[in-house]
């Protein structure tokens, strides 16, 4: 016999569907955890990430004031030539760590304030006002970095949880229901199974007992 689901009514059947349903269970509750330990972590990259985000906000209000105060002093002309001069790329190592599991960025902290000499111009020629603004963005963009690993990490975590959430609802309202209904479906065809046996074997005992040699003597009554 067979279910309506098309699984056989059998204690076989029964037995690997609850062991199906308690392993849906576990794999639920064992997502919640997950989850709930990424929402954590979360939280505490979101408020380690404000306040970085506030850092680097008062950072670059610092180097606009020292680029006015450059360009007031030194002229835009200057500014410019010693800008085009700075151009170039900087280079980062990026390394990635795992919280539950889930791979998240990390940008290998370093300084980007350089030396007067590694900018590689003449501090008399530019003068100290230049070479003042130069360092507030070299710091800016030192702290800029740090944000941009940080939002990544927050990025990277939001995504995990949706991701993980999406499971944790499949499983409650999906997976589990159906398998709540395959194994009471299993587990009533078979109540019903034993009741028309039984009912079966009764007919059959009386049946016997009213052909037997006693009850036709009229020894044993019906």
């Amino acid at each position: 016999m067979r279910a309506a689901s098309g699984l056989p009514r059998t204690r076989m059947a029964l037995l690997a569907g609850r062991a199906r349903l308690a392993l849906a269970q576990q794999g639920r509750q064992l997502l919640e955890d997950k989850r709930d330990a990424l929402l954590r972590e979360l939280h505490r990259e979101i408020r380690t990430a404000v306040a970085a985000r506030r850092e680097l906000d008062a950072a670059a209000a610092e180097a606009r004031l020292a680029l006015e105060t450059a360009r007031v002093r030194h002229g835009a002309g200057t500014l410019a030539a010693a800008g085009a001069g700075a151009a170039g790329e900087i280079g980062v190592e990026v390394r990635f760590t795992t919280v539950m599991g889930v791979p998240v960025p990390a940008v290998a902290p370093r300084s980007l304030v350089r030396s007067v000499a590694a900018r590689g111009r003449d501090p008399l020629a530019t003068g100290p006002a230049l070479e003042a603004a130069a360092e507030r963005f070299e710091e800016e963009l030192t702290i800029a970095l740090r944000v941009a690993t940080m939002e990544a990490r927050v990025l990277r975590l939001a995504r995990e949880i949706r991701r993980t959430s999406s499971r944790v609802n499949a499983l409650r309202t999906w997976v589990i229901p159906g398998l709540e209904a395959e194994t009471a479906s299993i587990e009533l065809a078979l109540e019903q199974r034993e009741r028309e046996d039984r009912f079966r074997l009764k007919l059959v005992k009386r049946r016997r007992t009213r052909g037997s040699p006693a009850a036709r003597l009229g020894v044993v009554g019906p």
